[in-house]
Order: C-alpha cells, then structure tokens, then sequence
C-alpha cells in the first residue's frame, strides 16, 4: 500500500522533509491521545513496523519519569513516540534516553540555533529551564528486550501566561527563548532525521560516543549536588553518568553511591546537609 505523502493532522507534515530510513517508516498522527508512549504499544500490539512513529497534537494523561504528568495542551508543542523492535543489546536500551536528548537537541539548534544542555537523567534545558523530556518504556520477552518505546516532548509554542503557575519558574519553551514561534513540522523532521543517523550510528558503533557527547554537555556533573531519597539526604559530587544510566555521586569522604535513574530523587545544588553515603 502506498503511504500518503502529507500527513495532515494534528498539523501539516510531510514526508519530503525525512531523510530517514527507519524513523518515520509510518507516521500516525492523532489530534489526542491519552499518552503517544501508550498509543505506540498498543500500535505494536497490532502488528505497527519498527520506526514507527506516534504524533499527537494533546494528550489526555501524557507520562513523565515516575508516573509523573506531562503537561501537553493542544496547539504548541511537540509530543511523540518512536517505536523500536528487538531483540536489543543492553547498551542500546539504557542509552536511548541519552541519543533522543541528543538528537532533540542537535534538532533545537539546527532550527533556532539556541544551545540546550542536558540534566540527569532525562531533561532538555535552555537557560537553566526545562524545554523538553525524555521517557523511554521497554518491554522484554524471554530475557532479552524486544520492543522499546522512546518518548519526547518538546515545549515549541507555549508562552509563559499559557503554562500552569506551578511550572513557569522552570519551563519555557522555544517561542519563549526567540520571542517567536517555530515552524513544527520542520522541528519533527529535524528530530526524526538526527535519531534515525543517530541510532543507525548507536547499533554499529556502540554506546561510548553517546555517552561522551551527552556528558559533555551535561549540566549536573562537576557539581555539588544535594539528593533527596526516602531515607534522607545524600549530598556530593555527581562525577559520572556509566552507560547503564546510573548516576555516580561521590561523598566528601571519598565513597560513592550508584543512583538508578529509576529512583525517586531530586536534584540541587548542595548544601550543608549531611551526605549519606553508599545507597545504591
């Protein structure tokens, strides 16, 4: 069956923009979903190809790390979901956050031309602020991943007075930076393209230059930083970020503790708290 050249909802796309050979094999486009993660299982239920991707304009309970809501009013910004099939090597998997915060990025300054840097684990940051996340979803199969979902939303076109109160003091967004809005179908063409090389490049090569350039242009390492967890405070520098997406945090004492990218915590700057060393 031959696939449509322009894709019209939630807005204008089309498939001239690609360069990519695996990403954007299919593009389904809805004007709202309950989540694009959850839409990409259910689409790989049905049989979906690897590369697929899912793109809506809203979403009604849009997931962020830790059962956590994403914010996702219709109209600005961007939320998708690339489908991925197996079987996957380990390193793959755990360094699919990291190439999606890169290719999201690479995408941003291709467009824009502004700098984004990365926060542990999974933020976009501009100036400080949060512009976009990442949340990847795997399911396995007799011991070996066979399906992973990569989640990414971007606020493109949301002004400060649109955002709910609670968020305006650490979001913004690509309009908010420029002082004008960004073409968005022009944003997901950039993204598709640099994730499909970059992925092309992380199953032939391995995973050590995705971590590289992630870590280079990470704000949280090198830094004092303070750690919340259910049993208190854990305080040091986060020295390293290892291709399994632990965080390595070293204590004035000279221990360390591993904290999964699974855990509940927060990040800041350190205080004069009392570090709790080797929680793993």
């Amino acid at each position: 069956m031959t696939r449509p050249n322009t894709i019209s909802a939630p807005f204008e796309f089309s498939r001239s923009l690609l360069t990519a050979r695996r990403i954007g094999v299919r593009i389904d486009c809805h004007p709202i979903v309950d989540s694009t993660n959850q839409s990409a299982f259910e689409t790989a239920a049905a049989g979906a190809p690897d590369g697929t991707v899912i793109i809506a304009d809203a979403q009604r309970a849009g997931r962020g790390r830790l059962g956590r809501t994403w914010d996702s009013p219709a109209g600005s910004n961007l939320y998708l979901s690339i489908l991925l099939r197996g079987p996957f090597f380990p390193p793959v998997v755990t360094s699919l956050p990291f190439l999606a915060a890169i290719a999201a990025r690479d995408a941003i300054r291709e467009l824009t031309g502004l700098t984004t840097q990365f926060k542990w684990p999974n933020d976009l940051m501009i100036n400080s602020r949060k512009v976009g996340g990442m949340l990847v979803e795997a399911r396995s199969a007799g011991g070996n991943t066979t399906l992973a979902v990569v989640g990414i939303g971007v606020n493109v076109n949301w002004p400060k007075d649109a955002m709910p109160d609670e968020l305006k003091a650490t979001a913004t967004s690509l309009e908010q930076e420029l002082g004008r809005q960004i073409n968005r179908p022009g944003l997901l063409a950039a993204l598709l393209n640099r994730f499909d090389s970059g992925y092309d490049r992380l199953r032939d090569e391995g995973s050590d230059w995705v971590m590289d350039d992630w870590s280079r242009n990470c704000l949280t390492l090198n830094h004092a930083v303070s750690v919340e967890i259910p049993t208190g405070t854990l305080t040091g520098l986060a020295e390293a970020v290892e291709p399994s997406g632990h965080l390595r945090l070293r204590h004035a004492d000279g221990s360390m503790s591993r904290l999964s990218i699974d855990a509940t915590l927060q990040l800041r700057p350190a205080n004069n708290r009392t570090s709790t060393p080797g929680v793993t």
